[in-house]
């Protein structure tokens, strides 16, 4: 297998536990893409997050964004979809009543949530630090409440990219899960989950599978020349498609069975510098 490009995750893959990228990797993934490879990013990040996280100086030919909701080759987008305002307001409603954690996210501009529900979000936000929520997304939402969230009497719901749900207690997330499984009967959409504790929606059908294949089409490639590495539940629609697809030591085990194989490093340890140091020296 030729490995043409290869497709990476952002939280818990390319990114470390600081939600930064380590200079090893930053520069070695330089060094692929000088070497002929192609650097595909596919995220559950829209792109205002993607910026808040990658360096300048880290470039990709291609990046899909918002789980396939957002497809850009190089700074071009070819593809945009979006939520229906009726289901973003009926989700956003009855997550205000149950008291879940939510972002509303654009396609374009800051994430948003109604002011009549910041003070639930904040107050999750204080307590310190549940064991099972990992650093990387405890982070992510400290820093939500703190500085990226635009709290607003009625939201601009025109063009949403999706609505990332999350709750401190996985049961909760669970039932969230389950509610969110009944309104799919009425009003279709795609939900997937990075983490045991969040759930994002976006539009029916759509998945980083998806957008990744419309970069196939542009580059000219098959499945089988790419290799993808991820940590979560919305990667596996990406590994069914991907010739090799690897998961992160700190995956979940769902996502370990599925995968080819598994890296020996975590997020943590600049595990995917050393895999991939290790597959292309």
């Amino acid at each position: 297998m030729a490995n043409k490009a290869i497709v990476l995750d952002l939280d818990g893959t390319t990114l470390n536990e600081r939600n930064t990228v380590n200079e090893t990797l930053e520069q070695y993934i330089g060094e692929l893409r000088e070497s002929g490879k192609l650097i595909f990013i596919a995220t559950g990040r829209t792109l205002e997050e993607v910026r808040d996280v990658l360096p300048a100086g880290m470039e990709a030919d291609g990046m899909v964004t918002a789980n396939g909701m957002s497809v850009f080759i190089g700074k071009e987008q070819i593809v945009e979809h979006a939520l229906s305002t009726e289901l973003v307001e009926e989700l956003v409603a009855k997550a205000g009543a149950e008291e879940i954690f939510y972002e509303v996210h654009p396609n374009e501009g800051t994430r948003m949530a109604l002011l009549k529900d910041k003070d639930y979000m904040v107050k999750q936000g204080l307590i310190p630090k549940p064991e099972t929520v990992d650093e990387n997304e405890w982070l992510s939402r400290q820093d939500a409440v703190e500085d990226k969230i635009r709290w607003s009497e009625q939201l601009d719901i025109k063009s949403v990219a999706k609505i990332y749900f999350f709750s401190n207690e996985m049961n909760t997330i669970r039932k969230w899960k389950a509610e969110l499984g009944k309104i799919k009967q009425y009003n279709a959409f795609t939900t997937a989950s990075s983490t045991h504790h969040n759930v994002e929606v976006t539009v029916e059908g759509i998945t980083k599978a998806t957008g990744v294949q419309l970069l196939l089409k542009h580059f000219q490639l098959a499945p089988e020349d790419i290799l993808a590495v991820g940590d979560g539940e919305n990667d596996l629609p990406l590994f069914k498609l991907a010739g090799h697809c690897v998961a992160m030591k700190n995956a979940t085990d769902l996502v370990k069975e599925q995968a080819d194989e598994v890296t020996e490093y975590s997020y943590r340890e600049d595990g995917l510098y050393r895999f991939l140091k290790g597959m292309f020296h």
